[in-house]
């Protein structure tokens, strides 16, 4: 009896607390920017080169939304990255030193903002911290505990909240953007969400923050990895404020607002710009509400497609600046993309909810990603067309791409197990070491990859601490 007292008390006292938490209860609001030089160290792509000064190797990644099982398979990369020393300009230097930018999405973006965060300690501490942990169990108790019932009770504090907490806790231990552009120990990273008002991408870089007058190098890591994980329906969205009311006149709002006016025809760069310049429109677009980035691209690619595309679309010249000194580049494209275990075409029955529900859900993606695939193809070839056009040979500046997908795993057996894999923040140590082990061994198979060794006269492969059966 006395027991029934307490759980009646303990729950009265609980919805009681949830009738008022929405006057005591918050998700942290984005800062303000000040003035038109501020931040001191804006987190922008004009500082993304690993070695300021020598910009003509150009190695960058993306991982893939999947949450645990893209994060495993990207480590798997990382690894393999640090296995290689090579030459470069008359020094011996490791490869893995060299990843001058990475891209994430969801699952992606959780390893890329920690590899960011820690440099190479990634492949020490990550498997520790954070694929070795249940943090889908850990984060599901955190949201039906007594403790948080009143929060979640707040029309402003939300599911995402309590992710990017446990992110915070775990990983990110309070670093923030301005903490990544002060601490360089490891690749520039973009995570990117999308805006669940109309599906436009949202990239975490200050050229974004400037659309909403904020300033990004005061905003938490752990919230924007946050919200490029937070599934619809399964995780509430990640809140920004735009607070383009009190911003300062000289911020490059008005430098967006030229772009636009210098825009022709609605080509796909264009579009791309229209879709953004709503941001500036404060009556308009107050907040914006993010969601998992893999809504709008689950590759995690269309930040480089669109960095071409949008600057053929607003420089007078068409030329994209950072790519003036390239003269050797590797892009890796890590893909954990999965199939669905349903083959509909195969039976004449009528398909099931079940089946259907699983196709509707895979099929955009899936359709998304292989347009997104060919456009950044067509980017290399633009890029290198452009090169010719300049007088510089594809033996002067070689682009090397080494795509890397859990489709390509060689042996079929493995690969139907991986590809089955379910998309949760948390697999069985044994799984994640074989998803490790794939994707280490899909770049190491890459033809491109290879060839780029070669002209970086890489030395053999060498063993990391913990390798049981060598590289």
């Amino acid at each position: 009896m006395k027991l029934i007292q307490r759980l009646t008390t303990l729950l009265m006292a609980a919805a009681l607390l949830a009738l008022t938490a929405c006057s005591t209860v918050q998700y942290p609001v984005n800062a303000k920017l000040k003035a038109a030089n501020e931040p001191a160290m804006p987190y922008n792509t004009q500082g993304f080169f690993r070695h300021p000064g020598d910009e003509a190797l150009l190695i960058t990644v993306s991982f893939s939304g999947g949450g645990s099982r893209a994060a495993a398979l990207a480590l798997g990369v990382i690894e393999e990255l640090a296995r290689h020393d090579i030459t470069w300009r008359g020094q011996r230097k490791r490869l893995i030193d060299e990843v001058d930018l990475v891209y994430g999405v969801s699952g992606g973006a959780i390893i890329a903002s920690y590899w960011a965060l820690k440099g190479d300690a990634v492949i020490d501490e990550f498997p520790e911290h954070f694929l070795a942990r249940d943090f889908q169990k850990q984060v599901v108790n955190e949201v039906f505990s007594i403790g948080n019932l009143w929060r979640l009770g707040s029309p402003r504090f939300g599911r995402g909240d309590l992710l990017a907490e446990s992110l915070d806790r775990e990983l990110f231990k309070g670093a923030t953007f301005g903490t990544l552009a002060a601490e360089r120990k490891g690749p520039f990273a973009v995570v990117s969400a999308a805006d669940l008002s109309d599906g436009t991408r949202f990239d975490f870089l200050q050229e974004y923050f400037d659309l909403i007058c904020s300033d990004m190098s005061r905003f938490p890591l752990a919230r924007a990895v946050a919200a490029s994980s937070a599934v619809p329906l399964v995780f509430a969205p990640i809140t920004l404020w735009n607070h383009g009311q009190d911003c300062p006149k000289a911020m490059p709002r008005e430098a967006a607002r030229a772009a636009l006016a210098r825009s022709g025809d609605k080509t796909r760069e264009q579009q791309r710009l229209m879709d953004l310049s709503r941001y500036l429109d404060v009556a308009t677009h107050p907040y914006l509400h993010l969601v998992d980035g893999g809504v709008a691209d689950n590759l995690a690619l269309r930040g480089m497609v669109e960095m071409d595309g949008m600057a053929k679309a607003v420089m007078p010249d068409g030329t994209v600046p950072w790519m003036r000194n390239v003269r050797k580049a590797l892009f890796i494209v890590v893909d954990s993309g999965t199939e669905s275990p349903e083959h509909v075409e195969l039976s004449p029955n009528v398909p099931r909810v079940g089946e259907v529900a699983a196709a509707l859900a895979d099929i955009p993606i899936h359709r998304y990603s292989d347009e997104t695939r060919y456009l950044f193809q067509q980017t290399l070839a633009s890029w290198r067309q452009r090169a010719a056009g300049a007088g510089i040979t594809p033996q002067e500046m070689p682009l090397y791409l080494a795509d890397i997908s859990l489709r390509g795993v060689p042996d079929a057996p493995l690969r139907k197990k991986l590809v089955s894999l379910p998309t949760t923040l948390y697999l069985p140590e044994a799984v994640t070491r074989e998803l490790r082990e794939a994707g280490a061994d899909m770049l190491r198979r890459s033809p491109d990859f290879q060839r780029l060794l070669q002209a970086l006269d890489a030395s053999p492969p060498t063993s990391l601490p913990g390798d049981q059966h060598g590289p």
